[in-house]
């Protein structure tokens, strides 16, 4: 059904041939697997996921070399009606298959039932050169095969079609209807802002991203290039990005695919990468209606016109995907794709803390722009012709393969140089989105464009072009550099604070209002979050979203530094999860920088009696989807301490002790919400409820740390520090007064989104009477280095940000007692 239009077969079979994705599942089998890759010697011989094919592909697979026998009653199945065939071909999700020898398997079984995680012995390897699929208990055998014929040379295929070709008409505009033109454009959902779609996602998990989609004070999705670390004490790390051009492809398939490319790597040319253009290798992944008339030959041209780019550039795409049945069926008309290849980049970032952003700086830096298309202007394939209902005759280009290499590589000198401030890619809605959009993310920043130099007469397809190029903030001194290197740039105007965008065209003179254009660009978000989060949340979202900049305000004895910590005393710690739990490395990592020894304890450990924390002094239950909060956020977790005797008397044996300290954080807050271990001696405790949204929410903004007594916070008393937030289920509802309760930490502003919740009395971290013991929804683990924060003050080096001091005044405090 996967590899057939959509429509073809009736709904209850599409419907069932879905493979659904169980991510707790997944986390437990990679936990498993991960604890032999990080061991001394990783014993695990091969590996493969089951995807296309089921156990069919990925055994045999495994064994390509060899070759292995299968017992089909040993695989797990929930369907005993299942035939062999459904059984060995069936794609269920979240599957490992590995190969490890006899004497480990024990320590494999140990650890996947510590992760719970189901783990199968179901045949081994032979050397016959064969792959069987045998049932025992049936007496048959479905699958007896050589290898030659699973891996042998496959027979050639040789398609057939006929190329057509379509003239499409160029859009007809008039330059008296600019401003309404921009406001389609800007409204256009491939132009709009994204906003519901990157705050209902977790950006900031694994404490690793270093670089995400929103930006600036307002927090607004526009970079393009994400960068995640390779570990918590390096500079180094993974950049990424994607691109695609569906319209582009339509006029002419062959430059659609260097279209893709361009603008793939104009997105990830923002980020310093060891080796320039050599660093990155792409992937493609071809979305096409094959076998449907020229779409074939459509096909082929599009791939040629990818590896020869590709070779040209010398980069490599070693793997990609293919979707090639596009198409969809209804009773009355069919409807095909437009056959296009996303190109998704990745490459060795080697600074991750020096990425540029699409947000203008008001500095001296001058404003610049390169057309890497070597092309005139026009409108094919725009967002503009989209918005006009057409689609052009004429696609943008890349003309010359060497110059957009050249350009590629002198820029990345210069983002290492130090002499970029700020650039932007131009892509869906043209150079005048382009614009706009670096103006959005900050307060009162505007600019004055001069376009005269570029010698276009037509301000239609100036604005609304979309060669391949960038636009850039640099320091004049790049200058002498490009004209060395024979590389074309317009030196085209200044950074302002005036709010507006003022564009000059030889006699002509446009002025854009920066709070107008931006709302227009937002709107699209809003209209589409109404289905989401209500009418009342989405307005209040979009009535606030530019109220709320990020403000801080930082302890006046914090110098960014890590503090020397009393290396003999190494108290012992643990980080407490369940199944699900996704935050237990970043905050082990944090833990142990401060000088703690940390003890990774899964509540089967506790359950077991493996575990009973007698000699623990600090714990952290961390975040994450414990039991995929199925029955509501840490409710099970909360059951395996309540209906567990050991886990509950460990627990409980640790909290009567005067030695201690705790911290929740998110799940691990709604944990210690549901057990009431903050506030025993309340008759009714508070509790976690869902968001005012009625969705998971990610964002961050800034917490102010109130006057308080706690342990780990009382130093940061009377800040304000910017803070991530990831949850469903986050909202604090108190049955007393606010003066019951003793309050660290309130989000900074009362409203919706920058409050993610809604909580009571604006509350972001609790503690119990005496401080010793902290609940909080927000994660001080995914902010402890600036590179953590999407908006850091540029004025600061520091090397840990404030939120550190929390683990080391935890330290401290046990260095004093113990």
């Amino acid at each position: 059904v996967s590899s057939t239009e959509t429509g073809k077969y009736n709904f209850g079979i599409e419907l069932n041939a879905i493979q659904r994705s169980n991510p707790e599942m997944q986390k437990r089998v990679a936990n498993t697997i991960r604890a032999f890759v990080e061991s001394k010697e990783n014993t695990i011989v091969s590996i493969h996921d089951h995807g296309a094919g089921g156990h069919l592909n990925c055994l045999s697979e495994l064994v390509e070399e060899s070759g292995g026998i299968i017992e089909l009653d040993d695989l797990p199945i929930g369907d005993q009606t299942l035939s062999s065939k459904e059984i060995i071909g069936n794609e269920s999700q979240e599957r490992m298959g590995l190969i490890i020898s006899e004497n480990n398997y024990d320590k494999l079984k140990k650890i996947a039932d510590r992760e719970k995680a189901p783990c199968y012995k179901v045949g081994r390897v032979r050397n016959d050169k064969k792959f069987i699929i045998k049932s025992s208990s049936k007496n048959k055998t479905p699958i007896e095969l050589s290898l030659s014929d699973f891996f042998g040379n496959s027979p050639q295929t040789i398609m057939k079609d006929s190329s057509i070709n379509i003239q499409f008409k160029d859009p007809e505009f008039e330059i008296e209807k600019l401003d309404q033109y921009l406001t389609n454009v800007l409204s256009l959902e491939s132009v709009a802002c994204k906003d519901w779609l990157t705050n209902k996602v977790d950006r900031c998990v694994t404490g690793k991203v270093a670089k995400q989609q929103c930006v600036g004070v307002l927090q607004l999705p526009l970079n393009n290039c994400g960068v995640m670390a390779l570990d918590y004490n390096g500079v180094n790390g993974v950049a990424t990005s994607i691109g695609h051009s569906p319209i582009s492809s339509l006029i002419d398939p062959s430059a659609g695919s260097r279209n893709a490319i361009g603008k793939a790597l104009t997105n990830i040319i923002w980020a310093p990468l060891d080796k320039g253009l050599k660093s990155v290798t792409l992937s493609a992944n071809w979305m096409w209606p094959c076998n449907n008339p020229g779409e074939d030959a459509r096909l082929y041209q599009a791939v040629e016109s990818c590896s020869n780019f590709a070779i040209d550039l010398g980069i490599n795409i070693p793997t990609g995907k293919d979707s090639l049945s596009m198409k969809q069926k209804y009773k009355d008309k069919e409807v095909v794709s437009p056959g296009t290849v996303i190109i998704s980049a990745a490459a060795n970032c080697n600074d991750i803390s020096n990425i540029i952003e699409p947000v203008l700086i008001d500095n001296n830096d001058s404003i610049y722009y390169m057309n890497l298309s070597k092309m005139n202007y026009n409108l094919g394939g725009s967002a503009l012709a989209q918005t006009l209902g057409y689609i052009g005759s004429e696609s943008p280009d890349i003309k010359n393969s060497k110059y957009f290499r050249d350009t590629f590589e002198v820029f990345q000198s210069l983002i290492k140089k130090g002499l970029i401030s700020s650039g932007h890619d131009i892509s869906s809605g043209g150079l005048i989105t382009s614009l706009l959009e670096m103006c959005f993310s900050g307060i009162n920043i505007g600019a004055k464009i001069n376009f005269s130099i570029l010698n276009e007469k037509d301000i239609i397809k100036l604005f609304f072009n979309e060669n391949i190029g960038l636009i850039f903030q640099g320091k004049n001194e790049i200058e002498n550099i490009f004209c060395e290197k024979n590389l074309e740039f317009y030196k085209i105007g200044e950074v302002n604070s005036s709010g507006t965008l003022q564009i000059l065209n030889n006699k002509d003179s446009y002025r854009f209002e920066i709070k107008k254009y931006r709302d227009i660009w937002y709107r699209t978000s809003y209209l589409l979050d109404v289905h989401q989060s209500g009418k009342i949340k989405a307005k209040e979202r979009f009535k606030n979203y530019k109220k709320q900049p990020l403000q801080f305000n930082f302890p006046e004895y914090f110098n960014g530094t890590q503090h020397i910590v009393n290396p003999n005393n190494k108290v012992k710690a643990a980080v407490i999860r369940e199944k699900g739990s996704n935050s237990e490395r970043e905050m082990a990592y944090a833990m142990n920088l401060a000088g703690f020894d940390v003890k990774d304890v899964h509540m089967t450990d506790l359950i077991s009696g493996r575990e009973t924390l007698e000699d623990i002094n600090f714990i952290v239950a961390v975040g994450g989807f414990s039991n995929s909060d199925v029955l509501g956020s840490a409710k099970g977790w909360a059951g395996s301490f309540i209906y567990n005797e050991k886990a509950r008397k460990s627990l409980m044996n640790f909290y009567s002790r005067k030695n201690t300290l705790s911290l929740g954080v998110c799940n691990g807050c709604q944990l210690f919400m549901e057990m009431g271990l903050l506030h025993p001696e309340h008759k009714e405790k508070p509790k976690m409820t869902h968001n005012d949204s009625n969705k998971f929410e990610c964002i961050f903004s800034s917490v102010e740390i109130q006057k308080n007594n706690s342990v780990m916070f009382n130093s940061l008393s009377g800040s304000k520090l910017g803070i991530w937030s990831a949850h469903g289920e986050g909202k604090f509802t108190f049955p007393y007064s606010e003066n019951k309760y003793k309050i660290i930490g309130k989000y900074a502003y009362e409203t919706y989104p920058a409050n993610p919740n809604g909580s009571s009395f604006n509350t972001a971290i609790i503690s119990n009477e005496d401080g010793r013991h902290v609940a909080m929804m927000p994660h001080l683990e995914r902010s402890t280095f600036p590179w953590n924060w999407p908006y850091y003050p540029k004025d600061r080096s520091d090397k840990v940000s404030p939120w550190f001091s929390a683990f080391e005044n935890a330290k401290n405090w046990f260095d004093n007692i113990i």
